[in-house]
């Protein structure tokens, strides 16, 4: 499969199914216009007089004309508003109205543990920080779904039967399918879709005020009003109809957009697994004789198009199903599939001596598709080679002690000792200066916390790890689950630490975005970026500077076989004008990078997180091709474009590095 081109085929035409919906939206209103332009006459009291020609082409009817217009737009964009403002709470709170139960990050539960894990290094592979996991208990139908407007907010959801009848591979492929309805941005579409659905709805429902005032009214009105009631009537039913016909062709695109963003979800899927046969086996168990993605005991009338299956029954399903059928997406991914379908995974309660190996660190050995080393680490070291971790290489010493800390990523209070300490060990300075950080972390009304840092810097410097990014991703879920005060108390903390040395390096500033730029979000301390960037040209400045301390950064602790400061330069300008001329910026010249620079460096980067989708997909794509042009990336490379990509809030794929 090609799933790149798969990926374009499936954005092409959600493009045109989107301007045909607006197309329709369009041709409905004027339409309700006109219905209410005829109704005006029976409003006036020489309404037997006036002409319908009149009312519709005189000029001295266009300012009627155009009031009329802007209240038929006017009442679909008030309707669409307050539906937005439910659908937006956050995906959290949708998770729960369908009925989720939130899986804690220390559940025992064997197969509850394998959802984690798998969600953990989707999370990881596709290079966001890892969501909440919620779980319909009650369904025991295999499906997932993904709710959000961003990564920010998004959570992943399962039910009871996709935990339960799914291997641990396929569920990797549906949780990869649900990662990227999350960074494609399907979650945003899908709200806009219904909102324009609700806005179509108002005219069904100005035409049923229009009948039944007319009906209530009749009883009283006279003989000679009673045409103009009739008109009326006829109004409101006329009103009625364009509002159903718009609903059910809204209905349709809707989900013809839907199938199309489908076909998109499953090859992103095969790019985070880099296994077609993940997501293709979890979808021959839900074409099974006996298996089916339905729901039956919760409602998802608004949701559907959510979920990683047909989540209910649809007569004309080829105009109406908000999925494709389960045989073409089988065969999208697999050409040559034989039509055999796969029996579920069986389900069995575990053994206490099971339980007890499942949860401790060193869990059984897993059959990891994204390396072919990963069968040979524990569940935990595995699930960090998807974040481009060379686990493999490092000692077994050091294997052990990130055993060790990523059980510890799992408690609260830990997760925050943990991102302490990797600011602590970051910088030299910070580190030398013991007493400083310690008599800081003392002070603080978080008891306990100091003596935490102080046990995990030292197993940070037992292990030879370079990159630590990822250690903070695996926090995120536990650091959800602090308190208000607790996690402004640990914001005030991160920044203290950062000031220690009087300075803040990139990759300080990195993490601090990282952790405030989600948790702030769900603490509710901020709010949704807006796009204010669509072209690079509008953020050259920024660009110039990211480019220029990317390329110092990188090449600056190389064993650099130049032998000459000129043949160094020449190198970094050769990569400075790749990144560049990716984004159209060819007249942009490289800068001399100094640690003066660093705070610039940081409100550049901040600046980019305003940027549009595409854009911050383009600079993405810019700056691997950067670190990439002399044929290798080494750590230092790989860990600064991670944590820019992570500081503009644009997921990047580990394993493009």
């Amino acid at each position: 499969m090609n799933f790149y081109s798969a990926q374009d085929n499936a954005k092409k035409k959600t493009k045109y199914l989107v301007l045909l919906y607006i197309l329709i939206l369009m041709v409905l209103t004027l339409l309700s216009t006109l219905v209410l332009m005829l109704l005006l006459p029976f409003f006036t009291a020489n309404h037997i007089t006036l002409d319908w020609h009149y009312l519709l082409f005189s000029p001295q009817s266009l300012p009627t004309l155009f009031a009329t217009g802007a209240f038929v737009i006017g009442g679909a964009l008030i309707s669409s508003f307050v539906k937005s403002r439910h659908l937006s709470k956050g995906g959290a709170v949708i998770a729960s109205a369908l009925g989720g139960v939130k899986l804690s990050p220390n559940s025992d539960n064997i197969n509850e543990r394998k959802a984690l894990n798998v969600v953990e290094e989707m999370a990881i592979a596709s290079g966001m920080p890892v969501p909440e996991v919620f779980v319909l208990r009650k369904e025991s139908a295999i499906n997932a779904f993904a709710a959000g407007l961003s990564p920010q907010d998004a959570v992943i959801g399962l039910t009871q039967g996709c935990i339960d009848k799914l291997s641990r591979s396929q569920l990797q492929g549906v949780v990869g399918h649900e990662f990227s309805h999350i960074l494609n941005g399907d979650m945003r579409l899908n709200l806009r879709i219904i909102m324009l659905l609700y806005g179509i709805e108002f005219i069904g429902l100005l035409g049923r005020i229009l009948t039944s005032s007319s009906r209530s009214s009749s009883s009283r009105s006279s003989r000679s009003k009673g045409k103009g009631n009739g008109a009326i009537v006829l109004a409101g039913i006329a009103l009625r109809l364009i509002g159903w016909f718009g609903v059910l062709f809204g209905n349709m695109i809707q989900a013809a957009v839907s199938r199309q963003r489908e076909f998109l979800a499953d090859a992103s899927s095969v790019q985070f697994t880099r296994d077609p046969t993940a997501i293709a086996d979890a979808l021959k168990v839900i074409g099974g004789v006996t298996e089916s993605s339905r729901l039956k005991n919760t409602d998802v009338s608004e949701v559907a198009h959510l979920f990683f299956g047909q989540a209910f029954h649809t007569r004309l399903a080829f105009l109406f199903a908000t999925h494709p059928p389960v045989e073409m997406r089988i065969l999208r991914i697999q050409p040559s599939w034989d039509g055999q379908y796969l029996k579920p995974q069986v389900t069995s309660q575990p053994s206490s001596a099971e339980k007890m190996e499942a949860s401790t660190s060193l869990a059984g050995q897993v059959n990891h598709p994204l390396n072919a080393l990963a069968d040979k680490l524990p569940e935990p070291l595995a699930m960090l080679m998807a974040a481009g971790v060379m686990v493999e290489q490092l000692s077994q010493k050091s294997q052990k002690v990130l055993l060790e800390l990523i059980d510890k990523s799992k408690d609260p209070m830990e997760a925050m000792a943990l991102v302490l300490a990797i600011l602590i060990c970051e910088e030299p300075e910070t580190l030398q200066a013991d007493s400083d950080w310690k008599r800081l972390l003392a002070s603080s009304e978080i008891t306990g916390l100091d003596k935490m840092v102080s046990q995990q810097v030292s197993l940070l410097l037992s292990t030879d790890l370079s990159n630590r990014l990822p250690l903070v991703e695996l926090t995120m879920p536990a650091l959800k689950t602090l308190s208000d005060n607790q996690y402004l108390q640990f914001k005030g903390l991160l920044q203290q630490v950062m000031d220690l040395d009087h300075q803040q390096s990139i990759f300080e500033q990195s993490v601090f975005q990282l952790v405030t730029r989600y948790l702030d979000v769900h603490f509710g301390l901020a709010s949704q970026q807006r796009v204010r960037y669509r072209k690079a040209k509008q953020v050259a400045i920024e660009l110039q500077l990211i480019f220029s301390a990317l390329v110092y950064y990188g090449n600056d602790i190389k064993d650099s076989k130049q032998e000459s400061k000129y043949g160094l330069n020449l190198s970094m300008d050769l990569a400075f004008n790749r990144a560049v001329e990716k984004l159209g910026l060819q007249n942009l010249q490289r800068i001399d990078v100094t640690a003066s620079q660093q705070n610039l460096f940081k409100t550049a980067t901040e600046k980019l997180l305003y940027c549009s989708e595409p854009l911050k997909q383009k600079i993405v794509e810019a700056l691997v091709l950067c670190v990439e042009h002399d044929g290798k990336v080494n750590s230092v490379e790989k860990e600064l474009v991670l944590a820019i990509a992570a500081t503009m809030n644009a997921p990047i794929p580990r394993l493009s590095l």
